[in-house]
């Protein structure tokens, strides 16, 4: 009969049990924290908001006056006129080219060479022969010529009829709040620091507070569809990311502003473009609707069937919240409390947006705020409701496909954008 088996030593036996849980540990957090992981990403196969029927943007009649109480008509901005000549063309402008009869180019007012003509009419005077070969003499240029049998030399007869039609503002959408915000043509006004189009205007400002600099864009857009979200790679998912300025040129956005790392994450309400992608509610909630209302909840405030059921467009899961019905947060307790970086969403009215993204962790530039501080900036805008997105690194505002912002230590890749662009 063998003898047992003597026990492995307790000094052997613990070192290996840690290296065995420190192995698990690690095993678990690469493929759960690290490695790409992509999820469903097939409208067809999620679940879809309802867009209830009806005319989202109000009931449209007639346009309002100008933000200054003057009549609409007054803030026209282009016009075409158009000119019709006697020969049936039409051209563009006050003048007109024509030719007389000598095949002289005439500019400016309708004139003929050689011919009198009356100033009502411009009925000529040259007399008209018989058969009897009377001559009649005509001047053409000046120069009096004879001809067997009489001639009539017709004079220029082009007559010059402009027509100016303004150019009307498109009611449709939120047009007709702001019918003097957006450009009445197809044509796009860009600055270094503004963009206004048929559907989009935004103005950014850059602001001194404290010391931090702070970028405001102003944001003005006619259908909530110019407020668009995108996934880094074009793919939901858990830790995939993709470099902002790639996500915004690739997406044709013309303001772009970090989302809400929602990757990094297995929590969250994840609704993007009317598509739900997760369910999993944790934490305070942002939810844009497809009227353009902006809501904020509580930690589990949320009803995601009903928001669903009532046109839920957009979710927004960083947070805190800042300002909530008009009345703004003290005090705010989180974990991203202190000095940083700062990305956030405010909400005027349905079609009136702002973000605001602030730079920090640079001495000598800019530090960054709290979140009490950032709330105030919101607050002092007039939002009604204000969300804070992720920050620090993150912190990027672009603008025409370029950094507008400087972000810390250069920035960095995200798993999603916020961003406002052309349907």
């Amino acid at each position: 009969m063998s003898s047992p088996k003597k026990p492995m030593r307790l000094a052997l036996l613990i070192p290996l049990d840690i290296l065995l849980i420190a192995s698990c540990s690690l095993s678990f957090s690469y493929f759960h924290h690290v490695r790409p992981q992509s999820l469903e990403n097939d409208p067809a196969k999620l679940q879809q908001a309802f867009i209830p029927d009806g005319n989202q943007y109000g009931n449209v009649t007639t346009a309002p006056l100008s933000a200054d109480g003057t009549d609409i008509t007054t803030l026209i901005s282009g016009m075409t006129s158009k000119t019709t000549a006697a020969n049936g063309e039409t051209t563009t402008g006050g003048t007109t080219d024509s030719k007389d009869v000598t095949g002289e180019e005439t500019t400016g007012d309708s004139k003929s060479k050689g011919t009198d003509t009356s100033a009502a009419g411009g009925d000529s005077h040259t007399q008209q022969g018989g058969t009897d070969a009377h001559t009649t003499a005509s001047k053409v240029n000046g120069t009096t010529q004879s001809a067997g049998t009489s001639k009539t030399t017709r004079p220029s007869t082009t007559t010059t009829t402009t027509t100016t039609t303004q150019l009307q503002p498109d009611l449709n959408g939120w047009g007709y709040k702001w019918p003097d915000v957006f450009r009445l043509d197809n044509e796009v006004e860009i600055t270094e620091n503004s963009y206004r189009s048929h559907d989009v205007c935004i103005n950014i400002e850059t602001r001194n507070v404290g010391a931090s600099v702070a970028y405001i864009a102003d944001i003005y857009i006619r259908y909530i569809e110019n407020f668009k979200s995108a996934f880094a790679q074009d793919t939901f998912g858990k830790n995939i990311v993709e470099n902002q300025v790639a996500m915004a040129q690739r997406n044709n956005a013309i303001l772009a502003v970090n989302g809400d790392y929602y990757g990094i994450r297995d929590t969250g309400v994840i609704v993007r473009n009317y598509t739900l992608f997760r369910n999993e509610t944790k934490g305070e909630l942002c939810g844009i609707y497809y009227d353009g209302t902006v809501t904020n909840y509580f930690k589990d405030g949320m009803d995601v069937e009903t928001a669903l059921q009532s046109g839920l467009y957009q979710t927004m899961t960083f947070g805190p919240y800042l300002i909530m019905d008009g009345v703004a947060r003290t005090n705010i307790v989180s974990a991203v409390t202190e000095i940083n970086p700062r990305t956030g969403f405010g909400y005027y009215e349905p079609g009136h947006y702002c973000f605001i993204v602030v730079d920090g962790r640079q001495d000598g530039y800019s530090v960054g705020m709290t979140l009490d501080e950032y709330t105030q900036l919101f607050a002092e805008l007039g939002c009604v409701n204000a969300y804070n997105l992720d920050g620090g690194q993150s912190s990027e505002m672009i603008f025409n496909g370029n950094v507008y912002n400087r972000p810390y230590n250069g920035g960095r890749s995200t798993s999603d954008i916020f961003f406002i662009g052309e349907r």
